[in-house]
């Protein structure tokens, strides 16, 4: 028997676009595709409302500014007070799920709103009251890593593990296989991500200054604050490698760097709660190097699909990417297998089968007292 198509608002508070907004981008555009109802509702952010426009959905716009906005709430409620059938408004941060939780309140059928968070960092869970309450009435928490999730209950909240659910991460976009270059030119390496610290691009070119500048090739993909940026490439010319790193600047699509790049670096130092980046190396097919704080071991198993160093070491850093330089077969294997990985075990079929079954569980009438 077919199912019912569901009714699903997104609420989306950043100002920049990150790995939250591509993934309720990329559930948006499955989810239309599959004749659900989607409604997207953002702060009327540029940078995030034209990605969902290019894509076919046009943002509604509401302040979305936390706890003391009262005005998202009252509008929200107008907006669910005109759906007659059940709804499900996902959020992705906290500060969001209490704007929706206060929405259905206000509303005029609370028990038909139904309200998913999908928490995208790994930080400890907040537990004062407020926090409480806002676990309480959520339907579902879903975590993007067991790491995330782990690392929420690691403050002990007062929360229903009943509504905790793990779904990795995935990307509805497969990149298709990259072709490896030459075994005798550079090393093609890409970094892709936001340009700041905690994602440790500057222990990315301390590693590379310790290495012959004629083995590899440094492309640079994100945006970041000219504080951060302009010292690196400052430290670049100062070493004599300027002309080894290319500085793309913020990329829309990412596929033609994913074709001409051999191994993908993700030296981040904070902590990652899934690592998208990762993801995209290893549907490509490229061999990754990244650090192993965070969730990059649910990803990468070192020395099988890519390889694991510590964060904010240069040396360890260099010395991994030498032996990718050093043995273009081992940078192939680890290639190969990540991609094989990454199709099987994080294809977006199956995060998606998942998710909607989240949405399908919070309409049972058992399911939130």
């Amino acid at each position: 028997m077919t199912e019912e198509p569901l009714n699903i608002i997104h609420l989306i508070s950043n100002r920049t676009w990150g790995g939250g907004e591509r993934y309720a981008l990329d559930l948006c555009r499955r989810c239309a595709a599959d004749g659900h109802s989607i409604a997207v509702v953002t702060r009327g952010i540029e940078a995030v409302d034209s990605r969902f426009a290019a894509a076919g959905f046009k943002p509604g716009h509401l302040p979305l500014g936390g706890p003391l906005d009262l005005v998202s709430p009252l509008q929200l409620a107008r907006i669910l007070n005109r759906l007659d059938a059940p709804v499900i408004v996902h959020t992705h941060n906290f500060k969001d799920a209490r704007t929706a939780l206060a929405a259905r309140r206000l509303s005029r059928r609370p028990r038909q709103i139904h309200v998913v968070t999908t928490r995208h960092l790994a930080r400890p869970a907040d537990t004062g009251a407020t926090a409480k309450a806002t676990y309480a009435g959520l339907d579902a928490i879903v975590f993007v890593s067991e790491t995330a999730r782990r690392t929420f209950l690691s403050s002990s909240p007062a929360v229903d593990h009943g509504r905790l659910h793990v779904i990795h991460n995935s990307l509805l976009d497969t990149a298709a296989e990259h072709e490896p270059a030459n075994a005798d030119a550079p090393l093609r390496l890409l970094y892709c991500g936001r340009l700041c610290a905690e994602k440790g691009l500057h222990t990315l070119i301390e590693a590379l200054e310790q290495m012959p500048a004629a083995s590899w090739q440094l492309t640079v993909a994100g945006e970041g604050k000219g504080t951060y940026v302009l010292p690196l490439m400052r430290r670049c010319r100062q070493a004599g490698i300027d002309g080894k790193v290319d500085w793309a600047g913020p990329v829309d699509d990412i596929a033609p760097l994913l074709a001409a790049a051999d191994a993908g670096i993700v030296p981040t130092v904070a902590p990652e709660a899934f690592g998208l980046s990762i993801l995209e190396f290893m549907q490509a097919g490229m061999a990754v190097v990244t650090t192993d704080n965070g969730a990059q071991p649910e990803l990468i198993t070192a020395g099988e699909n890519g390889i694991l160093v510590p964060p904010s070491d240069s040396k360890a850093l260099a010395a991994a990417i030498g032996d990718l330089i050093a043995d273009r077969q081992l940078a192939a294997q680890l290639g190969a297998s990540a991609r094989r990985k990454a199709l099987a075990v994080f294809g977006y079929d199956n995060f998606y089968k998942n998710i909607t079954g989240i949405y399908r569980r919070c309409l049972s009438p058992d399911t939130r007292s």
